[in-house]
């Protein structure tokens, strides 16, 4: 496809009329900021203003602001793995997931950050850059304190998870355009039954690809090796089913349903709040369901849109350790992430 082409699809459907509300969320979720260029660096979605190191995207001495010449903007991001990553001075870290179209065409990226990677510099390391490159300190300083310090694990959860959340939406996009364009022009010239059908296949196919991924970093930061995510069943008065798992039996868990209150995953979604089970270890409510003495560890954490519960993540491992309770505030921001686009 030539780079016109390419150009004139990226403006049609990065537009800021679809993409700035499910932008605004990913950034008030994770606490960072987040932007689009297209193939050749130019900015197609801004910065969020004010927010989370938005004066060092602007300020060019620190190399993060595309400026008018694009194709240097993106000259400095390196390959780190299926994404790019530029680093500056003051080890402020920035990420460029690309955006696929059309059998691998890149029309665009989603640009992460910045962020500062595992801890802070001394002040006086930024002080030292600072007067260097003529910024004011205190500026400097306050901005650098707006950032949000990740670590190398979070970082690469966090990107995985945007990917298939950026993926999922422009082929569900891109397969909604395909059944309007074959039907009639417009969405709304469908019989409703059509319409809600096609509504259904979307949510589903999105939901299923994104639970999948949500659950592959959870087994991944927590070092466990089994485990599961429930959905509440809509049409079962909301028991929980599981809808996607790694490690499990499917005879062990095909035709399993649990009611909200019951059990160990209907009890975490009644109460709303993580549980961390060690062995056979817990209250008078929680032993007397610990019924398998060879799992050492367990999470079961519901996931919740706007405060209400539309699942479960259930992770566990026999072996003797894991990373369980080091990454619970870590997997809980990326549960909100999944749940702005639920």
């Amino acid at each position: 496809m030539e780079q016109k082409e390419l150009k004139q699809l990226a403006l049609k459907i990065l537009n800021k009329e679809k993409w700035w509300d499910i932008l605004s969320r990913f950034i008030e979720v994770l606490r960072i900021n987040i932007f689009i260029v297209d193939c050749k660096g130019l900015t197609l979605l801004p910065p969020e203003e004010g927010k989370y190191g938005r004066r060092l995207l602007t300020e060019r001495a620190l190399g993060f602001v595309p400026s008018q010449d694009t194709s240097e903007f993106l000259k400095k991001f390196e390959s780190h793995g299926q994404y790019l990553e530029y680093s500056n001075r003051l080890q402020l870290h920035q990420f460029a997931i690309p955006i696929h179209i059309n059998g691998g065409n890149i029309i665009g990226y989603l640009i992460v950050g910045p962020v500062i990677l595992n801890k802070r510099l001394e002040n006086a390391e930024y002080a030292a850059v600072a007067k260097e490159l003529n910024i004011h300190f205190d500026d400097l300083i306050n901005e650098i304190n707006g950032l949000r310090v990740v670590s190398n694990v979070m970082m690469s959860s966090i990107l995985d998870l945007l990917h298939e959340i950026v993926k999922n939406n422009i082929e569900l996009n891109g397969i909604k355009r395909a059944i309007y364009s074959a039907e009639t022009e417009k969405e709304e010239d469908l019989p409703q039954e059509i319409r809600e059908a096609a509504r259904d296949l979307y949510s589903t196919v999105c939901l299923d690809e994104l639970l999948v991924t949500l659950l592959d970093i959870a087994l991944k930061m927590t070092n466990t090796q089994y485990g599961s995510i429930m959905v509440a069943d809509k049409e079962k008065g909301g028991d929980l089913i599981v809808k996607v798992s790694r490690g499990l039996h499917v005879d062990n868990i095909q035709n399993t349903r649990v009611k909200i209150g019951e059990g160990i995953a209907g009890w975490a979604a009644q109460e709303k709040s993580p549980m961390i089970i060690h062995g056979q270890e817990g209250g008078a409510r929680i032993k007397p369901l610990l019924k398998r003495p060879e799992v050492k560890h367990s999470l079961v954490m519901p996931l919740l849109v706007k405060n209400r519960v539309f699942g479960v993540l259930n992770v566990h491992t026999q072996e003797n350790q894991c990373n369980i309770e080091n990454n619970l505030e870590n997997l809980q921001y990326l549960s909100r992430l999944l749940s702005s686009v639920v």
